[in-house]
């Protein structure tokens, strides 16, 4: 073969084979994502479901962590804390609700600054910094008030132990605010609605593993459940509360001829009623909403009485 034809082809093969390269290299790559260092993001090395499961497992620990601090609070705050009831709840709806309201700012950071994995990661820290103070203001004695011992008015929370608990529960909120509102674009991210074979995954094969678990789950709770039905207590029925508002209105309704009494005294309660005639919780009487007060005036049979 003469020299200038082999250095032709030599030449010819050099050239064409980068081009090759970089077109694997761009089919392989995905244009509108990166990786950690900020290179092209390699689709067979990055996103898809493990990715996936692991953004869903911050969501799930966020969950747990943010409802189990709700749910116990008002307990927490009436029986550690001493607060009155209306106090309490009214702590825990604006818990909650800074919480929900916070996704706003979380989500004008994620997608204005920070991104949505900086974002995730710098609020999670936050949470868990909120709830460890929380941790720590239940262990350290001088961060409750005392305990009621017996005694007929127990010593509230000051203001330095109050301080301490809604600078935890308000970074806990501040957290949730910020993961929840990038958690699940961030999740999306890491499939490739262009790539139809990524995006059938996505579609298809999430929906049956996200039923299929929220299935399991139901079922193995069930299963607990039951296993336990040798060790639970079981209490007599006592009736439901809305059975006796609606007993209040009907009652009312049926005496509203009457004149209501200027003594209380004279009303009927529940410790009047007959031996053998099933009790019912009693409900305090209030000076609001006095027009249904006749629902408890005495009534001539007993029939009535146990209507009302």
């Amino acid at each position: 073969m003469p020299l200038t034809t082999s250095f032709y082809m030599d030449t010819k093969h050099s050239m064409a084979s980068p081009q090759r390269r970089g077109s694997k290299s761009e089919e392989d790559t995905l244009p509108d994502a990166w990786d950690y260092k900020g290179r092209p993001a390699i689709r067979s090395r990055t996103g898809g479901w493990i990715s996936a499961a692991m953004i869903l497992g911050v969501e799930t620990c966020e969950r747990l962590t943010t409802l189990g601090i709700a749910v116990n609070l008002v307990t927490y705050l009436t029986g550690t804390m001493h607060l009155g009831s209306a106090a309490s709840a009214n702590t825990v709806t604006n818990f909650m609700g800074t919480s929900f309201m916070l996704c706003l700012l979380g989500g004008f950071v994620a997608d204005t600054y920070l991104g949505r994995y900086l974002t995730i990661a710098i609020f999670t820290a936050v949470q868990a910094t909120g709830v460890s103070i929380l941790t720590i203001s239940t262990i350290i004695p001088a961060l409750r008030p005392p305990k009621c011992d017996g005694r007929d008015t127990c010593v509230p929370a000051n203001t330095l132990q109050l301080t301490v608990l809604f600078i935890a529960l308000y970074l806990t909120a501040l957290g949730t605010g910020g993961l929840k509102s990038s958690v699940s674009g961030f999740g999306s991210d890491q499939f490739d609605e262009t790539n139809q074979a990524e995006k059938t995954q996505m579609d298809n094969q999430g929906r049956e593993w996200g039923y299929g678990l929220c299935a399991c789950a139901i079922m193995i709770g069930l299963i607990v459940f039951l296993s336990g039905t040798r060790k639970y207590r079981f209490k007599k029925l006592v009736g439901s509360p809305l059975t006796q508002i609606a007993a209040v209105f009907v009652g009312a309704w049926r005496k509203r001829h009457m004149r209501s009494p200027f003594d209380m005294s004279g009303l009927f309660t529940i410790d009047e009623l007959p031996s053998g005639v099933k009790r019912k919780p009693k409900l305090p009487r209030s000076k609001q909403f006095r027009s249904v007060v006749n629902y408890s005036v005495e009534s001539s049979t007993l029939q009535t009485i146990q209507w009302i």
